[in-house]
């Protein structure tokens, strides 16, 4: 066969080195290009048509300029310039070549001087970059504040699991949301990514161990049927610890049979295990500090932030709760301030009890607390507040001695939005109901339902907040 669709033909097979050679060339994974002084291909290996998907036949010939970014082409110049002075491009360097569907690929590259004996050639030889992609791509989601399935999924690439014609996913648990997963076409019950993950999986999460299933044996039937159907093989599942959850992550790998073993993916593997504890640990710490942005610390209750981001996004009508303790000072005076901690903490957990679903405690001072009840009714605002100082009003034991602390309320209430005007109701209410008589619940001015109680009975004289 000639022309320029031909495929070179190889040395007869009575030549065994002259073979391997040939076969050395055509059949590696990497592609190589020989490149005249003049900068046209004059040989390119069969490699090409799967990595960039256009006969070889249209680079025989072709100038190298044409096949390359052109962002990439004075440098390629550079790296090219003088090697038909007996200089050849030193190392490996990367360059982003044109793919037939117009896309640009990045590709490792190296180069060497070699001859046919009449004329001096650059070899290129040529390698995908998947790892490079995944990289640049997981950076990029990490510092641009993408989701962990965001920064996740370029993991897979590590792989190049199409080249190999394999399945990967990546599985995690999220706190409160449950299982989640990323994958190359993976369906969740082989991920593991299901409430049920299947023995592998399970057996991996409980023991921190890999698990390498080959025959398939411990997937059930639906799995083994699934399997089947995407004509899997078997499969490795590697877990991956998660500094945000106390459920390992799992790397799964799947392989055709006829093509080779999921674990001969163990470099991939060791690649993305990396980069998956890094973006967990990275995921976890941000968290932590959006967490601690957000939240009181002593109390883990919302901060003034939360409040007032609360207050300005338009919620509609509801109450306003403004409320401080009473005798908590001598708690610190007489205990500690150790123990204080201790009664903030007892009472922000009952104050949180006390209030509906829905509802948003904010501790916005030492020992103030703001209730934001949307959507409340005058006799709803009534009764919570009621709630809240018999939960304040128990008794707290320490190792000291029992504590006593009381509530006053200041208590404002919205027919359209609550907003700042709002809590500044409650909070003028509170600073009255403070004035006359600690232990009230005092109305902002406006409407209050008739049957409100203001005030809680006055504590018998002697008779001390701490015993």
């Amino acid at each position: 066969m000639t022309g320029p669709d031909a495929r070179p033909e190889r040395p007869s097979t009575n030549d065994p080195e002259a073979t391997l050679y040939a076969s050395l060339v055509e059949d590696a994974f990497d592609f190589m290009v020989t490149i005249r002084s003049d900068f046209t291909m004059a040989f390119v290996s069969s490699g090409i048509e799967e990595r960039l998907g256009r006969p070889r036949r249209e680079y025989l010939g072709a100038s190298v300029a044409d096949f390359l970014h052109p962002e990439d082409l004075d440098r390629a110049l550079l790296q090219m310039g003088g090697w038909d002075n007996g200089r050849a491009p030193g190392g490996t360097t990367t360059f982003r070549l044109r793919h037939g569907n117009g896309t640009h690929l990045p590709f490792d590259v190296t180069a060497a001087r070699v001859t046919d004996g009449d004329e001096d050639f650059l070899a290129v030889y040529a390698r995908p970059v998947d790892y490079q992609l995944a990289t640049d791509e997981v950076l990029r989601q990490l510092l641009h504040g993408g989701s962990r399935a965001d920064a996740l999924r370029p993991v897979l690439d590590v792989f190049s699991w199409e080249v190999n014609d394999s399945r990967i996913a990546i599985a995690w648990h999220e706190p409160g949301i449950g299982h989640r997963y990323v994958s190359t076409g993976l369906p969740p019950e082989l991920a593991g990514a299901s409430t049920e993950p299947g023995e592998a999986w399970a057996r991996a999460r409980a023991t921190g161990e890999p698990v390498l299933d080959l025959d398939r044996s411990l997937l059930d039937p639906h799995r083994a049927a699934s399997a089947a159907e995407l004509g899997q093989g078997g499969y490795w599942v590697v877990p991956v610890p998660d500094a945000g959850s106390d459920v390992p992550a799992l790397i799964t790998v799947w392989a055709r049979a006829e093509v080779g073993r999921p674990d001969g993916h163990a470099y991939g593997v060791q690649m993305a295990h990396s980069y998956i504890e890094l973006i967990l640990r990275w995921a976890q710490h941000l968290r932590a500090l959006e967490d601690a942005a957000l939240r009181d610390p002593l109390t883990g209750l919302g901060n003034r932030k939360v409040l007032f981001d609360a207050l300005s996004s338009g919620r509609t009508h509801g109450a306003l709760l403004f409320c401080d303790l009473d005798h908590f000072k001598p708690v610190n005076d007489r205990h500690g301030h150790r123990a204080g901690d201790d009664v903030l903490r007892q009472i922000a957990h009952r104050i949180e009890g006390a209030v509906r679903a829905g509802d948003l405690v904010a501790r916005t001072g030492g020992d103030e607390f703001v209730v934001l009840a949307p959507d409340i009714t005058l006799e709803q605002a009534a009764a919570l507040a009621q709630r809240i100082r018999s939960a304040v009003a128990e008794p707290t034991y320490l190792p000291s001695g029992k504590v006593i602390v009381g509530v006053t309320i200041g208590v404002a209430h919205a027919a359209d939005a609550v907003s700042e005007a709002t809590l500044n109701g409650a909070d003028q209410a509170l600073v009255v109901a403070k004035a006359n008589a600690r232990g009230t619940v005092r109305w902002a001015p406006g409407a209050m339902p008739p049957d409100a109680v203001e005030a809680l009975p006055a504590p018998q004289p002697g008779r001390s907040s701490t015993e």
